[in-house]
């Protein structure tokens, strides 16, 4: 009886490149699964779910009260208060059922005494748990400037800019003098260095705390600044200037001026708040 499959070949498991191959395929799922991985946690809060008015309401009262703005937020938030409601005045009375208050537990304890309610009370501790990320970046912090700027909230972040096609300024101009030292804020990694036309010489510092850090408009870099390096809280990076708005190497089309920039989840937030608060932390350099 004839075999007529007796030609075909024996394969066998080569089991070195077998393996191999699963390694490579982990290896890549891995890196997906990193990449599209968001970098805060869905539970909390973003900056952009806050407005910086209220931002800034909050992160003052906690610098007149020493009371953790976010207390105050969470109990905002439980009474669904609106943007046009939350004051200064309003917020540094609830502060006063606050004062001393070390964790949330002394919080939820120390609040019955302004609304005893027992859903408001499990709505506050849920929002309690919220805050961390927002915190994170708002703390520890110091200005990317020394002295001798200034900047204004009204024709910041938002408003109209028409070089390279109508756009929105993503961004707060802080005002100097060109060859300002330009510090670091926190501690984190030069994601990008170099040239773009609408920011001239630019840094992008991805901070500790997820936040993208981007400045612009530099005259010059700090020696030993590249992609990749690793910057500490306070370091000099480079210095202000007037770069941008051309190719490579144009500058003169506006006044120096640092344009700070924060990006959270790739989305442009407003960095007015966080500046202000981060004023009283300013790094002393010898220029």
């Amino acid at each position: 009886m004839k075999t007529y499959y007796s030609h075909v070949k024996r394969y066998r498991l080569n089991k070195k490149r077998f393996l191999t191959v699963c390694i490579v395929a982990a290896v890549l799922l891995l890196a997906i699964i990193i990449l599209t991985t968001p970098l805060i946690s869905p539970a909390q809060y973003r900056i952009e779910n806050i407005a910086p008015s209220r931002l800034g309401v909050y992160f003052d009262v906690e610098k007149d009260q020493g009371v953790l703005w976010y207390y105050l937020s969470a109990i905002d938030n439980a009474e669904g208060i609106s943007d046009d409601k939350v004051s200064f005045d309003r917020s540094s009375k609830i502060a006063l059922y606050l004062r001393g208050a070390q964790d949330h537990d002394q919080v939820l304890e120390q609040i019955r005494s302004y609304n005893d309610n027992r859903a408001f009370l499990k709505q506050v501790a849920g929002e309690l748990k919220r805050f961390e990320h927002i915190d994170m970046v708002y703390r520890d912090k110091v200005f990317p400037l020394a002295d001798g700027y200034e900047y204004s909230f009204d024709d910041g972040f938002g408003g109209r800019r028409t070089y390279g096609g109508e756009r929105k300024h993503e961004g707060i101009d802080i005002m100097c003098d060109k060859g300002v030292p330009l510090v670091a804020v926190c501690d984190g990694k030069v994601e990008q260095k170099g040239w773009l036309e609408l920011g001239g010489w630019r840094i992008g510092i991805r901070g500790e705390d997820a936040i993208y850090y981007y400045y612009a408009h530099l005259i010059r870099y700090e020696p030993n600044i590249k992609r990749g390096s690793h910057v500490k809280k306070g370091q000099v990076i480079g210095y202000a200037g007037d770069s941008g708005y051309g190719e490579e190497g144009t500058s003169g089309k506006f006044l120096p001026h640092l344009h700070f920039g924060m990006y959270e989840d790739d989305k442009a937030i407003n960095p007015y708040p966080f500046l202000k608060t981060w004023e009283e932390e300013k790094i002393s350099i010898s220029q």
